[in-house]
């Protein structure tokens, strides 16, 4: 229990100053008077049974019940029990967590003769006290003092800030008289440029000058890189061309890869003449059991015509292996020229976007449509890069299916059918 003097707004009853005195309901009523009288300060006493609270009697009630004639000898000497039978005023219990200004209002709500009736306090532990009303009535009035004085203290402060924020408003007020009196004095003075407003508006010169040197540089950018990609694709173009001029080439190899091809049938056929021949003369040679001077004669010319025929296929040979090496050249020649023509096609998309945006700066700075600029930027680029990498997929098409024919080195045939579709597949 804490004294009345530390009292603050979160106490509750169960701070207040209490007493705790309760009797069984089998106790003489000559028990209770007696610790009446020993204990002035009692309020009350608490009846229970069996650890239940059957009622409460306070103080003043027992006297009045004392005083008249023989309830002395009757309710002394019998339990205190029939005292509260007879009187049957229920008591008024709360919880310890109840608020000051709540148990005030609760007791006040009782009968008349009932408001300074004690309080039993219900403890968390199940235990029972009696709070004196006076004590709980005290206990609100020292609450609303100190919230009274914390309201005038409040009071105080505001007012000292309402007596600060009007001597704010008067300096405030004074300031602006002297700011109207400045503005109206700078108004009549003439006005006279200071140095750092001179040095601004030149450097403001400079800067526009510099700008407008920009805009001509950059329009001048433009107009060459333009005629540069004009160039570039040309120069693309021309590459296309020169695909276009091996594959002619590969063609007429091919053509005289046919004629090879017919010779070396040929060779092959008198060859076998030349074999058939010698078998014969061999044959006619064992018939007769000697050699004549005229199958020697046949047998040289044989033997002759036979190391022509191999100096011939050697020759052939050699032949065709050149033609494989330029074939591959002319290949891996045309190849790189595609890839070179890609990549330029890829930079030259790259740089017209560069250049787009360039456009666009250019036009915002000069207040100039952009739409034209768009649109030609658009159709160039839609026409004849477009076009341009059509070519070079179709060269590096031909130049794949070229490749691939080289590698069949026995097909003549093929050849020239892979190079006569080549060339369709290149015409419009």
């Amino acid at each position: 229990m804490s004294n009345l003097t530390q009292l603050t707004s979160d106490f509750t009853i169960g701070h207040l100053p209490c007493h705790q005195f309760q009797v069984s309901a089998a106790t003489p009523g000559q028990v209770v008077a007696q610790r009446f009288e020993q204990e002035p300060d009692l309020p009350g006493v608490i009846i229970t049974h069996k650890s239940q609270v059957l009622g409460m009697i306070s103080r003043v009630k027992f006297r009045e019940q004392m005083s008249l004639p023989d309830r002395v000898e009757f309710y002394g000497l019998h339990p205190i029990r029939s005292l509260l039978d007879f009187m049957r005023i229920p008591p008024l219990l709360m919880e310890e967590n109840w608020k000051v200004d709540d148990a005030v209002q609760a007791s006040l709500n009782r009968p008349k003769d009932l408001i300074y009736e004690p309080i039993i306090v219900v403890m968390e532990n199940h235990s029972f006290r009696l709070l004196d009303v006076q004590t709980l009535v005290m206990a609100q009035s020292k609450l609303l003092a100190q919230a009274n004085k914390i309201i005038q203290k409040y009071r105080l402060e505001r007012q000292k800030y309402v007596e600060n924020i009007k001597q704010e408003q008067a300096k405030f007020q004074v300031c602006n008289e002297l700011l109207k009196n400045q503005k109206i004095q700078s108004e009549n003075m003439p006005k006279i440029p200071s140095v750092q407003e001179a040095a601004l508006v030149k450097k403001a010169e400079n800067l526009a000058q510099i700008n407008q040197r920009f805009l001509t540089i950059a329009k001048l950018i433009s107009s060459e890189g333009r005629q540069a990609f004009q160039a570039t694709f040309q120069g693309a173009n021309s590459i296309c061309n020169n695909t276009d001029k091996i594959l002619g080439v590969g063609k007429a190899i091919a053509s005289d890869l046919e004629a090879v091809n017919r010779t070396s049938r040929t060779i092959r056929e008198a060859i076998e003449q030349v074999r058939h021949l010698a078998v014969q003369v061999a044959v006619v040679t064992n018939q007769m059991g000697n050699q004549p001077s005229g199958l020697s004669q046949v047998s040289l010319e044989i033997g002759r015509l036979a190391s022509k025929t191999f100096e011939l296929g050697t020759q052939m040979e050699q032949i065709a292996s050149r033609f494989k090496l330029r074939v591959h050249e002319l290949t891996e020649a045309a190849r790189a020229g595609a890839n070179v023509a890609r990549a330029v096609t890829i930079k030259i998309d790259r740089a017209e976007m560069a250049l787009l945006e360039l456009d666009e700066l250019i036009a915002e700075k000069d207040f100039n449509s952009l739409t034209a600029i768009t649109e030609r930027l658009g159709v160039k680029k839609s026409v004849a890069a477009h076009s341009l990498v059509k070519e070079i997929e179709h060269a590096e098409v031909a130049v794949s299916e070229l490749e691939d024919i080289v590698k069949h080195q026995d097909s003549s045939q093929y050849l020239i059918q892979k190079i006569q579709q080549a060339l369709k597949s290149k015409k419009p």
